[in-house]
């Protein structure tokens, strides 16, 4: 989903995520053989027709630079071993910066 959106803002309409997947999985009967799933999981995704939803999704970099604005203590840490963790990191703030 990432690549579809972009700097400077790294918006996402949700409604982008159903076109994006019915271009690549046009044939839906063909998707539920191959994968074994059954159609109305696969139709799941439909729920994003319509919507008006948008996402975001800022590069880490950017979290930590907003971050540290008002934190000392910014770092990035691991959520777990499953598929795409990598993208999916915990962002940890500590130590609020005091203003006086």
């Amino acid at each position: 989903m990432t690549p579809i959106g972009g700097a400077p803002d790294h918006v996402i309409p949700v409604t982008s995520i159903l076109e994006q997947f019915d271009r690549i999985f046009p044939d839906r009967e063909e998707r539920s053989a191959r994968t074994g799933w059954d159609l109305p999981v696969i139709g799941t995704v439909d729920v994003y027709r319509n919507s008006p939803a948008i996402y975001s999704f800022a590069p880490a970099a950017a979290l930590i630079e907003e971050a540290k604005t008002f934190f000392d203590d910014v770092r990035l840490a691991s959520t777990g071993t499953y598929g795409l963790a990598e993208r999916c990191p915990l962002l940890v703030l500590r130590s609020p910066r005091r203003w006086e």
